[in-house]
């Protein structure tokens, strides 16, 4: 059904039961009535997740052996997170599925295919489909090619794309791995050309991606030319100019999603694409006519959060590998007219309002009790700029289009 359909036995489907098993065990001014329908509700909400990187492993670490990766447990925040979903009072549109759904062990474990069913299956019992991210660890475990195959991606060679999830929204879907040194062929040009960047920006690095001594040479953001991370390149970026530029041109608002964080400032300084710089450029352009709202990553398994000159909410969201069974790291993002609400049972779990002691500058939290949308759980209200004057005349517009809907 996947990539290698009916490969189960590596990871043994008895294993996999009796993980979720265990889990589930446990676990104002007087306006028009279609504008004040339209604000006392969430034009929109999804699920959101990243960085589940599971394997049917004892505990490991990462690659430099100084952060505990609790790989089973986060299976299991995978599967309370989809019965959170599942229980929420008005299923959401869809869920954001961040990239690194398995962890790149699997490879060695001989796992890799049946690690990913496990986890796509219990994706599959979400009230609402997922929308899957491509992240370095997609690339450990299966090539390109391979991806280009997958039902649970949309392309998979170049997974880049947007979707309207409601009307004046779009949420645009980018791939930080088309310039990598991971996932092509040796002779792919988009590999060729990251030779290339690597070899001018950090030479210490092996071709190849696995040898060399990574940070020898590098200081600041040139720390982010390693081979976990990736780039845009010149078509994608071209694209999303184009992209937000027809959002901008019939008063769109944007979130984009993205494994790998776009801002240096939304991180811990070295997890940002390699062309973050363009990125940004193109977001902040007159044509984009600051159509974008949030900017939506994982990749950074302690979080951080940014809001940026522009207004720009930059959320790069906690891994489940961190906490395993004791954390949360998993929620429901509400898009309203005026702002974005994030809530989780343990918000501080998932997007962090401090990372090593310093503030991100994220809104503190608040207590939510249970109403027509989640049960008791914490949330933290994202407020969003004013809108363009397009956007304004389109919001007009589909209030009175929309006025005699129920």
């Amino acid at each position: 059904m996947l990539l290698l359909a009916n490969v189960h036995a590596a990871l043994g489907l008895v294993a996999t039961r009796a993980l979720v098993a265990s889990t589930l065990s446990t676990a104002s001014s007087p306006r028009s009535s279609a504008v004040v329908a339209a604000q006392s509700r969430p034009l929109f909400s999804f699920g959101v997740i990243a960085d589940v990187q599971w394997a049917d492993s004892e505990d490991g670490s990462n690659f430099d052996g100084t952060v505990l990766r609790r790989y089973r447990g986060a299976f299991r925040t995978l599967v309370r997170a989809v019965e959170w979903w599942r229980a929420l009072p008005e299923a959401p549109a869809f869920i954001g599925q961040l990239g690194d759904l398995i962890d790149g062990i699997n490879v060695k474990l001989g796992q890799s295919v049946p690690a990913l069913e496990a986890a796509l299956n219990q994706l599959g019992r979400a009230p609402c489909p997922a929308v899957n991210i491509v992240g370095n660890h997609e690339l450990y475990n299966f090539d390109r090619a391979q991806l280009s195959r997958a039902s649970w991606l949309k392309h998979g060679d170049r997974e880049y794309y947007s979707f309207s999830p409601a009307a004046g929204w779009r949420v645009v879907v980018l791939d930080p791995y088309q310039r990598a040194l991971i996932g092509f062929d040796q002779e792919d040009p988009r590999r060729l050309a990251s030779v290339e960047i690597m070899a001018a920006e950090n030479p210490t690095v092996h071709p190849s991606g696995v040898g060399g001594e990574w940070f020898k040479n590098v200081r600041g953001t040139q720390r982010r030319f390693v081979p976990y991370n990736g780039g845009l390149g010149a078509e994608q970026l071209e694209w999303l100019g184009s992209e937000l530029a027809e959002a901008a041109g019939v008063g769109d608002r944007v979130l984009i999603f993205c494994h790998v964080i776009l801002h240096p400032s939304a991180c811990g300084g070295s997890t940002m694409v390699w062309d973050y710089e363009e990125a940004l450029s193109v977001i902040g352009a007159e044509k984009a006519g600051g159509c974008v709202a949030a900017v939506l990553c994982g990749h950074d398994h302690f979080g951080q959060y940014h809001l940026d000159e522009a207004g720009v909410h930059h959320c790069t969201f906690c891994s489940p590998l961190n906490l395993g069974d004791e954390g949360s790291a998993f929620g429901l993002v509400q898009v309203w007219e005026d702002a974005i609400e994030i809530r989780s049972p343990a918000v501080d779990q998932l997007l962090p309002v401090d990372r090593g002691g310093k503030p991100t500058g994220r809104p503190a939290s608040t207590k939510c009790e249970a109403d027509r949308y989640t049960s008791e759980c914490e949330r933290v209200r994202l407020p969003l700029r004013p809108p363009s004057a397009a956007r304004s005349r389109g919001v007009a517009a589909r209030a009175v289009d929309g006025a005699g809907d129920p």
